[in-house]
């Protein structure tokens, strides 16, 4: 292919061109328009990174200013590398706050220490107040620089960072379902009068939303459970 001038950019290459062809189609104006010097056309590589890399300088920016500070641009800079260099190895920022969002509930969910929650709980409903204590005390430190950001980001990162949250968590989930169904405490009246997968998911989704607030304790919740379930 014949060298190509478009705006003052000089294109060397079919792939760089293609790239630029996606960018006018609308695809990722940001991501074409750092892929390129302004002289000479040639892609700017200071050096070699690896996404582990990567995804632990994210992690800590995070960790400090929240994911919404997390851009492309500032992870190159960290890590001194050009933005083109980080495209190489995570394709978009959003999966750049996904991939960070699950090394923080990995981290999260291993402070922990749940085996302890679950050897010692005698009910469901102890296995609930101890699980969300735990992760609560957990999340402590990461909840007003992560947890805050999250009605911040744009559309398309909320759903994957949702998904990305609901594959982490969907163990500890199962692990309710699992203490509800072999809790021989929980009365045969409540059993024959509502779903118990539906009391699960709803206590869940109760307990998480609760616990990025801080309020692991859930005192109305396990409150309402003690009384619609064991009496």
């Amino acid at each position: 292919m014949n060298d190509v001038h478009m705006n003052g950019v000089h294109i060397r290459s079919m792939t760089l061109w293609k790239q630029v062809g996606g960018w006018l189609a609308g695809k990722d104006p940001e991501r074409s328009t750092l892929l390129f010097r302004r002289e000479g056309g040639a892609m700017s590589s200071k050096k070699a990174i690896s996404r582990n890399r990567i995804i632990e300088v994210a992690f800590g920016m995070a960790r400090e200013s929240g994911l919404a500070s997390l851009s492309v641009r500032a992870i190159a800079e960290a890590c001194g590398v050009a933005t083109g260099t980080i495209y190489n190895h995570v394709p978009d920022v959003a999966e750049l706050r996904t991939e960070v969002l699950q090394r923080f509930w990995r981290e999260a969910i291993e402070a922990a220490e749940l085996e302890t929650c679950t050897r010692d709980a005698e009910t469901a409903l102890d296995y609930c107040r101890r699980l969300s204590n735990a992760l609560s005390s957990s999340l402590e430190g990461f909840r007003t620089a992560w947890l805050r950001d999250m009605g911040a980001l744009d559309g398309r990162t909320r759903q994957r960072t949702m998904e990305a949250e609901r594959a982490c968590l969907g163990d500890l989930h199962e692990t309710v379902r699992h203490a509800f169904e072999r809790d021989a405490a929980i009365t045969s009246r409540a059993r024959d009068c509502v779903q118990m997968d539906a009391v699960v998911d709803f206590a869940w989704q109760a307990m998480l939303d609760a616990m990025k607030r801080g309020d692991g304790s859930c005192e109305t919740l396990f409150a309402l459970m003690e009384l619609a379930l064991y009496t």
